[in-house]
């Protein structure tokens, strides 16, 4: 289970401000026990019933390809042209 000032840091190292927004996003992606397979439209899903904020669509793809290039999430790239993300990013 990661804290604010964890989020606030992997937010930065990614080149990203930490919005309210965004720290929500990590708290979905990250305070967990295990890891996180999910694509965008589900974790909007998830945003939309765990936030009390309104989360846009383009922050939630802006935020997890910030992720993706600071090496903080994995892309799955699957035959259905459809993106997965992992918070492992650990080779399997």
């Amino acid at each position: 289970m990661e804290n604010k000032d964890t989020f606030v840091k992997k937010l930065r190292s990614s080149g990203l401000r930490p919005t309210k927004q965004r720290l929500e996003i990590c708290k979905v992606l990250y305070a967990r026990e295990k890891t996180f397979h999910f694509t965008i439209e589900e974790l909007s899903k998830i945003l939309k019933k765990k936030s009390k904020k309104s989360i846009s669509l383009a922050t939630i793809y802006n935020t997890v390809e910030a992720f993706k290039k600071a090496g903080h999430i994995r892309e799955i790239l699957t035959n259905s042209s459809k993106s997965y993300y992992d918070t492992n990013i650990k080779s399997h």
